[in-house]
């Protein structure tokens, strides 16, 4: 049955100058169209992003609602439109984990960070109450989210009766891309300016750090890689970084970010490197959750480089797509390095990984339980089971009626 499904995205952009959490709205899209049904994208900015089956609006939120029978929001939902959408009995499909990374977030570091938090962790429990169906992007995030919902009263034998799997629940879909994204990557030239052996393709959250990076470069000297750094830190970070490498010597092994990359210029400037490097610190954002920037290993075939502090790295040990170290040992990083940009049989075997393992990136691959549930059209068994919770906690969490603040 074909649905009109309207994805709020919240404050998350969904064009050119999209980040993670838009692409994968907008790859979920292609892939939701694909399948015959239609798609609204409610996005913050105009956009001229083009596909058949989905159209992009902007300020008009409630209207896409009033339009839809399912409605998908992000971590950072309109908990007025959720509520709406849920009186209404429209499907609510939430990509949702606890709340972990938004301590990160430059609006939680002042004065008013504890009443900031605990409002952001009142609009996830309200969307985990509300959803008839989760989905999560690793298996860290799914055994977080499965605790969630006990302590939130969702699990229930209903629940382990319709399906002990939790498939009609919860859908385990990984950072990855679409065909679409595979086919224009394929056809896409390598920006001959991005040349470079090594790309820091992300990552400008405090808790992903390039300098240690710089070190392993200093410790290589002569025989040091070429470093890119595909996005620009903010100005402080950015100034100590380039500080860092002028006292290391590697300044001249280093290329800074002069502009802006849209997206559709990613293409050209991730294939012109010879591997990634995601280096971060032990947080428990880290230990949670794969980073985004995961999908450009895999869309383009390069090995990356990651630290063993939680999920990204333990993917990319089991996957065996490239080195996995402790940046703190700039030794072994150095070493790591050398083994994911220079050809020998270390560089072999990753590259022969990443050829193996296509399907783990496939979004087509995991949305086949969200599309199955869409097919099926069936609320959650418990929707109507914890009504008396949801009004405790409006009770409560009276702002939860009203338009959140901005975190992000």
């Amino acid at each position: 049955m074909s649905r009109h499904i309207a994805i709020l995205s919240g404050p998350y952009r969904v064009d050119d100058r999209l980040g993670g959490i838009g692409l994968r709205l907008w790859e979920i899209a292609q892939v939701l169209a694909d399948a015959g049904h239609r798609v609204t994208i409610a996005a913050p900015y105009p956009s001229d992003f083009a596909h058949p089956g989905v159209r992009i609006v902007t300020g008009a939120e409630s209207e896409v609602l009033d339009a839809c029978d399912v409605v998908f929001t992000t971590d950072l939902p309109d908990t007025r439109l959720l509520l709406k959408a849920y009186e209404r009995g429209a499907l609510i499909v939430a990509e949702n984990a606890p709340p972990i990374e938004h301590l990160h977030f430059d609006a939680l570091a002042g004065p008013e960070a504890q009443d900031l938090y605990e409002d952001t962790v009142a609009r996830w429990r309200l969307q985990l109450m509300l959803a008839d169906h989760l989905l999560v992007r690793s298996e860290a995030e799914l055994a977080s989210t499965l605790g969630a919902l006990v302590a939130t009263g969702r699990m229930s034998a209903a629940h382990h009766r319709t399906d002990p799997g939790l498939s009609h629940l919860v859908s385990l879909v990984p950072i990855g891309y679409n065909r679409h994204s595979l086919a224009t990557a394929a056809v896409s030239p390598q920006v001959a300016a991005g040349a470079c052996d090594l790309l820091w393709n992300g990552g400008v959250w405090d808790y992903c750090h390039p300098s240690p990076v710089l070190d392993a470069l200093a410790h290589l000297r002569e025989n040091a890689p070429t470093l890119r750094l595909l996005y620009a830190p903010d100005e402080v970070r950015g100034a100590a970084l380039e500080e860092r490498a002028e006292d290391l010597h590697v300044a001249d092994r280093v290329l800074w970010p002069t502009t802006a990359v849209a997206h559709r210029d990613r293409d050209g400037w991730v294939k012109a490197a010879r591997a990634l490097v995601i280096t971060g610190e032990r947080t428990a954002e880290n230990m949670t959750c794969h980073r985004l920037r995961l999908r450009d290993a895999g869309l383009y075939r390069l090995p990356v480089v990651s630290d063993g502090y939680g999920a990204t790295g333990h993917l990319v040990r089991a996957l065996g797509i490239g080195p996995v170290v402790d940046p703190a040992d700039t030794a072994a990083l150095a070493a790591a390095l050398r083994q994911a940009t220079t050809e020998g049989p270390a560089r072999t075997q990753y590259l022969a990984s990443l050829a193996a393992v296509q399907d783990r990136f496939t979004l087509e691959h995991h949305l086949i339980g969200l599309l199955e549930f869409l097919e099926v059209g069936r609320p959650a068994p418990d929707r109507s089971a914890h009504r008396a919770a949801i009004q405790d906690l409006l009770a409560q969490r009276p702002a939860l009626r009203h338009q959140s603040p901005a975190v992000i």
